[in-house]
């Protein structure tokens, strides 16, 4: 049987953990990071253990690209994929400032770790053409993957009209968009997360490739019927442990889907490895493993 930990994942899905961005998030006064509550930073969701503020001022917050690169191949993580994730909070009508962040800040931070993290550009609806070009950017100029997009906080459903001038985009530079489907844990309207919204946009773009993250959830039937229906949609399974996984959804993504599934931390890259072993426990052969831990992942995103 061949252990999970051993085959060199490849995370497709997770955040931006470095120094200068909880630096810069731990600075703003609480009315500037809503729905955050005590501050908690996201490298601290990550892995590392949450403290009280005067414990934390006592440390340096984050993580380097080589403490992130460590942290990776200690659990079984060959590659990461960091998403520049512009979410925006409903209620401020502003940026949730714990994790939106522009892609130059993403670039800074994997830029020193050629080979083990790529970046992904994200996209701000409210601003169609500045966005599209930083995505162009970003490609051309800095190798960036594909795009990540988070359209709760925007109300919007993913074949909105002001999605589209991104998708011709990407299909244009040839690269992915993944995308948040499924239920929303802050405080924005889930509904607009159903996988289904995937469907018209798979039709009107069948050369590109879309991947709906977090299992889609709980709507994940409606995720595993697209990913099936359509050569083009894939689907990701962050976010979720392998305990969490139902057998049905188990039973698919060994079976039909195996081509079609990827992995992600979602931001739980210190936990990557109980994971994998949890992974190790179910009812699933080495092939499917392997394309959904890498060999997926390696292909759509041309590592």
């Amino acid at each position: 049987m061949t252990r999970c930990r051993d085959i060199g994942a490849v995370d497709m899905m997770c955040y931006l953990m470095s120094p200068e961005h909880d630096k810069k998030v731990a600075a703003m006064p609480p009315s500037a990071q809503p729905g955050v509550g005590d501050g908690t930073l996201i490298s601290e969701l990550g892995g590392r253990p949450t403290g009280r503020p005067a414990e934390r001022e006592r440390r340096m917050p984050g993580y380097t690209t080589e403490q992130y690169v460590e942290l990776m191949t200690k659990n079984g993580v060959d590659k990461s994929l960091i998403c520049s994730v512009k979410m925006w909070d409903p209620l401020a009508q502003q940026p949730n400032w714990r994790l939106y962040c522009e892609e130059e800040e993403v670039y800074e931070w994997v830029k020193g770790a050629p080979g083990k993290m790529y970046g992904l550009a994200g996209y701000n609806p409210l601003h169609i053409m500045e966005n599209c070009e930083k995505v162009e950017k970003a490609v051309k100029e800095w190798n960036f993957k594909g795009v990540y997009i988070h359209s709760y906080g925007y109300g919007l459903r993913v074949d909105d009209r002001k999605f589209y001038p991104l998708y011709e985009t990407c299909v244009r530079l040839d690269v992915p968009v993944s995308m948040q489907t499924g239920h929303s844990a802050e405080a924005m309207l889930s509904e607009v997360g159903r996988p289904m919204a995937l469907d018209r946009v798979a039709l009107d773009f069948p050369r590109l490739t879309l991947i709906g993250s977090h299992t889609g959830w709980p709507w994940s039937q409606e995720l595993i019927a697209l990913a099936s229906k359509h050569r083009n949609v894939y689907m990701d399974v962050s976010a979720w442990p392998p305990s969490y996984w139902d057998p049905w959804l188990v039973r698919e993504i060994d079976g039909r889907c195996r081509y079609k599934v990827m992995w992600g931390s979602n931001m739980t890259i210190a936990r990557a490895g109980e994971n994998f072993d949890e992974m190790d426990k179910l009812l699933m052969r080495d092939e499917a493993k392997r394309t959904i831990l890498r060999e997926n992942a390696m292909r759509v995103y041309k590592l």
